[in-house]
């Protein structure tokens, strides 16, 4: 039990008096109103901080002992739900024996995707199904894959169900559940990642918990116990505004946010004015424009991005990343694709749906707390690397099963990799090296390439900022096996 501030000052006095008989610590004595009447209200505070927390700890130890139903309610005081998990997110290539004669569309005409791809069905008769969340097209100019024999397009999928079991490894995704002409399989070059449970109870009273030290401590892990509970979030990490690690954040506390809901909002209409040539799109953050519809010379025309139109983001404020960025339009006055004057643009766009989420939430849930000033959830940057080397394998372990494990298990120990931490060389070449040791013989170190995809510049670690964290696509690891 915390002891009163009165209990404690007596102690001092005590201990004072024992030690020096003559000292005066009678009120309105020097020692008394410096030293110990202040630090005998600093020390009950603590004392009784130290208590509570006590008191928290036990909770969280007999978390198991209480019902569902009990803990979410206690949750519910405090503003905090239950994580319910999170889909595991990927991506799947699509494959064509030939080259397309003509465009082949893959997913849904308003760009939100909608195919649904599998694994082979096991021997229980289960499987695990994904949907894509993009519309992509197989082009007339689609790249040929020597290596596999086939045309491809690469489309991202996310689970159709919540938990781990979805995160998967490479050569999984195999089976075209939606059929497509012209469409040979699909195949999934990069695991899928991300997927997690329902929060036991263990974990939601520490939740719990942490929000409640988090709000009367005014420091950072009450706000990312708030944010983890967001369905479909995966990581969390927030910058306190007087930090000294990134000290550009003007004052406000960011929450970068690892995880993504992808919406599509259709029919998005606005009148072009002839001397406006950029536009603000009104959901954020803006993951990418999916068609733009115009009158052109007269002729309603689709545009093309690149070329007519293109995405500018918001990346020089402090708002990037954000529901508050000034994600944009921009017309590139091009004689082909230029908007009549006065005359109605139609545009199909998708945006990250969970900042949206979270920052509500976030705003919700802290209203009536003293927090730590202006608050902002950002979405977190993928930073895209490229790694190659050749690795010589043992005698008899040089088969495809062998090639895939390796692969997948750089795959998964880089995605694996937290928010704002650095890649090195030397800490990869130790993984493989370590964990694949009854099957490689030798490996090329340094590696030919290891960079960021931005600059290709090899490196012999990848530097990354606090919100940032390091990502990978199907072009990213590029093994050759000997």
């Amino acid at each position: 039990m915390a002891l009163s501030a009165e209990q404690i000052k007596n102690n001092l006095i005590l201990q004072i008096l024992q030690n020096f008989p003559t000292a005066e610590v009678d009120t309105g004595s020097v020692l008394r109103d410096v030293f110990v009447d202040p630090q005998s209200i600093q020390i009950a505070a603590l004392s009784e901080e130290l208590d509570y927390i006590s008191y928290l700890n036990t909770f969280v130890q007999n978390a198991s002992l209480i019902s569902e139903q009990d803990l979410d309610e206690i949750g519910a005081t405090y503003g905090v739900t239950r994580s319910s998990g999170s889909n595991a997110i990927g991506s799947v290539t699509f494959r064509s024996v030939t080259r397309p004669n003509e465009n082949i569309q893959i997913g849904a005409d308003d760009g939100s995707g909608g195919i649904i791809v599998s694994t082979l069905m096991s021997e229980g008769g289960n499987s695990y199904t994904f949907v894509t969340t993009k519309t992509v097209y197989m082009t007339t100019s689609a790249e040929y894959n020597s290596q596999t024999g086939f045309y491809e397009v690469t489309a991202p999928i996310r689970s159709s169900s919540l938990g781990s079991e979805y995160n998967l490894g490479i050569g999984t995704i195999t089976v075209l559940t939606t059929g497509i002409a012209n469409i040979t399989g699909c195949y999934n070059y990069i695991p899928t990642t991300g997927g997690t449970d329902k929060q036991s109870n263990e974990e939601f009273a520490k939740t719990i918990q942490n929000v409640i030290i988090g709000n009367s401590k005014n420091i950072e892990s009450g706000i990312d116990a708030v944010l983890n509970s967001v369905e479909g979030v995966q990581e969390v990490k927030t910058l306190h505004p007087n930090s000294v690690i990134e000290p550009t954040n003007a004052g406000y506390a960011i929450s970068y946010v690892r995880g993504a809901k992808e919406s599509t909002i259709t029919d998005y209409r606005f009148t072009y004015i002839n001397t406006t040539v950029e536009y603000a799109l009104p959901n954020k953050p803006v993951t990418d424009i999916i068609s733009v519809n115009a009158i052109v010379n007269g002729e309603s025309k689709t545009l093309e991005k690149g070329v007519d139109y293109s995405l500018v983001s918001d990346d020089k404020t402090i708002y990037h990343n954000t529901i508050y960025s000034n994600d944009r339009l921009v017309f590139l006055r091009t004689a082909s694709g230029t908007p009549d004057a006065n005359s109605e643009v139609v545009v199909n766009f998708s945006y990250n749906e969970l900042i949206k989420n979270c920052q509500e939430e976030l705003n919700s849930v802290l209203q009536n707390y003293l927090v730590l000033g202006n608050l902002l959830v950002s979405q977190a940057t993928p930073v895209l690397i490229d790694f190659s080397t050749t690795i010589k394998l043992k005698y008899n372990y040089n088969t495809d099963t062998i090639k895939n494990e390796i692969i997948s298990g750089i795959s998964n120990y880089i995605l694996s990799l937290r928010l704002g931490a650095d890649l090195s060389q030397d800490s990869l070449f130790t993984f493989i090296t370590t964990t694949y040791s009854e099957y490689i013989n030798s490996m090329i170190y340094p590696f030919p390439i290891f960079c960021k995809r931005s600059d290709q510049i090899t490196q012999n670690q990848l530097n990354l900022t606090y919100g940032e964290y390091i990502d990978i696509d199907e072009n990213s690891i590029n093994i050759s096996f000997e």
